[in-house]
């Protein structure tokens, strides 16, 4: 009884800062590019993922954000064409689909179609050519900020913990980007009740958010919401049961906590 009467008012407590945040949305709004970079006219963000969908499923309220932003350009590189159905040539078309609402054009969309990166939860990515692949990629756009997973890769999948690794060793190793610095931001994985409590979990992603001056925080209001959602709606070979339900209660689709790496 003494745990449902906290319970509640602490579950009331993170709607109201939702509705807060979403009303307020520069509370939690940090720099998201090097110092050296601030005064960068046009800035560049690069969001590595694993599959198509995951810019959906994981990094909508990021996307839906940045792309408010007149000063800022998004490039989505996507590691596989995720052809562990069979179905990469489909998934490869649903993603340019649905990456345009988000603001993103087809060039800037690159989907890495190489038999060494496949998807499959099984497989090991070697994690120098994921790094050799990012560097390629941030190098030739001039990429002042890298966002992707961390070391769960939010669902454990094996793909998405090798893009988290590929792109920290590059971040830490490659020459160039020592003089021409960039800062990545790695997602936060957290546990299955916060996963899957929606807007309830932004108390707890405001705690995450404070711990570090250097973590990043988006939230996404009721448009930034559905733009994520609509987004999804193309991805068409992949709206099973399961996933239409995650679109409704997972925390991925409202709120996004990053550390910074590097």
């Amino acid at each position: 009884m003494f745990v449902l009467h906290l319970a509640i008012p602490l579950l009331l407590a993170s709607a109201l800062l939702y509705v807060f945040l979403c009303w307020k949305p520069g509370t939690v709004e940090r720099d998201i590019f090097p110092e050296a970079k601030r005064g960068k006219k046009q800035k560049h963000v690069l969001f590595v993922t694993a599959h198509p969908d995951d810019e959906c499923m994981f990094f909508s309220p990021t996307l839906a954000a940045l792309s408010r932003r007149p000063d800022v350009t998004i490039s989505l590189l996507c590691l596989s064409k995720g052809d562990f159905d069979g179905q990469g040539d489909v998934r490869k078309r649903e993603l340019l689909k649905a990456s345009v609402h988000f603001g993103l054009t087809p060039d800037s969309v690159i989907i890495v179609d190489d038999p060494h990166l496949p998807d499959n939860p099984k497989k090991a990515w070697n994690i120098a050519l994921v790094a050799k692949t990012v560097e390629a990629v941030a190098a030739a756009g001039d990429v002042d900020a890298i966002f992707t997973f961390d070391h769960i890769g939010v669902s454990g999948h094996q793909n998405h913990i090798a893009a988290y690794m590929g792109v920290k060793h590059m971040a830490l190793t490659a020459q160039r980007f020592k003089m021409h610095p960039l800062n990545v931001y790695v997602l936060e994985s957290v546990g299955f009740a916060r996963k899957y409590s929606s807007i309830l979990d932004t108390i707890f992603a405001l705690g995450s958010f404070a711990i570090s001056r250097e973590s990043q925080m988006f939230v996404a209001d009721l448009q930034a919401y559905s733009t994520g959602v609509q987004a999804m709606m193309m991805h068409e070979s992949q709206l099973v049961w399961f996933r239409k339900l995650y679109l409704a209660f997972s925390r991925y689709m409202f709120l996004n906590t990053y550390s910074k790496i590097n």
